[in-house]
């Protein structure tokens, strides 16, 4: 118990550290809309599963998809994983490779009861980066202004799970979802002259936004015959309103961009914006201890999303397609490689997202393995790769084609037993 109480206070430092310092994964133009790109919901297991896993959990890690599941885990477990993700950024004209990396989560669960278990998780929940240049001639004059646009931030949740086996085949769970974090939105102008005159001006929004919010789930097994069961499960966030302060300042550089007046706060606004509620459903067919193939349907309903500012954003409802198949060889066997995890996964996502009248979706296949480690093999290095593109060239939206990898540690131990002594 002492060295996975060590290794928690470890990685979430780390975890704070890096949180501050770098938020995303590189460079995310389309972040500029919304509370910016969504991180994905799943832990490195599912991310090898094509994000699928809603109606089903494995007891040797944590499933985050449906806190009904939660009560499958009867070990003290507690999870990490850290993601990076190379991009290619093509449009009609240029393109752009880049690389950004983040902690992708960190869990600790536990058992409270032999039908009740609960947790505590703390991830990325959206993050905001990109910068657009653009040039416009003033007037009839021979000089043109540059605009920057840009954005840098994030929002994180902190959720606190509980999980309750009800019956032999049936569980419920519920989250409750803390949201914080800040993002900065600004745009600078500057006549170029070239001379001292370049003076450059800054508009700067600064958010910073804080929510409560709740998701139910349920989860139920239904057993074939020996060994083989069909699952099911679903889930439901409710919608929200993000209590959110904004702080608007203005300052003027020089071409060398050094202050020339102090900034200026213009304003201090309170506001709120509307994030939709979402739910998802999945069925799943199982060998227990040998073979998982799973489906799930999502639909996130953004249509009803209001941002800061008052508007939709022309964002429309989104809705995804998840499968997935994991496989374990033997799982009694003594011959290592006969006690790894492999997974393949696939996604179809139809975002929200809708660039002039070009909807942008997103497509993707994925790998995955748990390798045991430790005394018995019962801790994993899971490890997943995730492939796919996002959007397609046109006059009005780019191309992203990406690789995202994700390492996740799965570390178990024993709390809370009473030993008896004869």
């Amino acid at each position: 118990m002492r060295k996975l109480f060590q290794w928690s206070w470890v990685v979430g430092a780390f975890f704070i550290q890096t949180n501050v310092q770098a938020q995303g994964l590189g460079n995310a133009p389309y972040s500029a809309i919304g509370v910016g790109e969504l991180m994905s919901p799943g832990y490195a297991p599912n991310n090898g599963m094509g994000d699928a896993g809603v109606s089903s959990a494995n007891p040797l890690y944590i499933n985050s998809l449906n806190p009904a599941l939660l009560v499958t885990n009867r070990y003290t477990m507690f999870d990490v994983g850290i993601v990076g993700q190379y991009k290619g950024l093509r449009d009609a004209k240029q393109a752009q490779r880049d690389f950004g990396g983040n902690i992708g989560y960190l869990a600790l669960s536990f058992p409270l009861a032999p039908k009740w278990s609960a947790g505590i998780s703390l991830k990325p929940y959206s993050f905001i980066n990109y910068q657009q240049n653009s040039y416009a001639r003033i007037g009839t004059s021979i000089y043109e202004a540059q605009y920057v646009y840009a954005g840098k931030g994030g929002l994180n949740q902190i959720s606190f799970t509980n999980s309750v086996q009800l019956f032999k085949s049936l569980s419920v769970g519920i989250d409750a979802n803390y949201l914080f974090g800040n993002y900065d939105k600004s745009v600078t102008s500057q006549v170029r002259i070239g001379d001292s005159r370049d003076y450059l001006v800054s508009y700067d929004d600064r958010y910073n936004m804080k929510d409560l919010n709740f998701r139910g789930g349920v989860a139920w097994k239904q057993k074939l015959k020996k060994d083989h069961y069909l699952n099911f499960g679903a889930t439901y966030k409710l919608s929200s309103d993000v209590t959110t302060q904004r702080n608007t300042t203005i300052e003027v550089q020089s071409s060398s961009n050094s202050p020339v007046t102090n900034p200026d706060t213009v304003t201090q606004t309170n506001l709120k914006a509307t994030l939709p509620s979402t739910w998802r459903v999945g069925l799943s067919y199982e060998y227990l201890y040998r073979v998982l193939i799973s489906a799930d349907y999502e639909r996130q309903n953004w249509s009803k999303y209001v941002g800061v500012g008052g508007t939709n954003e022309k964002m429309r409802n989104g809705q995804s397609y998840h499968f997935g198949i994991e496989y374990l060889p033997k799982y009694n066997s003594t011959k290592y490689w006969d006690l790894v995890f492999y997974r393949a996964g696939f996604t179809y996502n139809q975002s929200p997202l809708v660039i002039g009248t070009k909807p942008i979706d997103d497509m993707s296949v994925s790998l995955g393995v748990s390798l045991p480690v430790g005394r018995n093999f019962v801790n994993l290095i899971n490890l997943s790769v995730v492939a796919g593109q996002r959007g397609s060239i046109s006059s009005q939206a780019f191309r992203e084609r990406y690789a995202r990898f994700v390492i996740g540690f799965s570390l178990k131990d024993v709390w809370f037993q009473k030993f008896k002594v004869d």
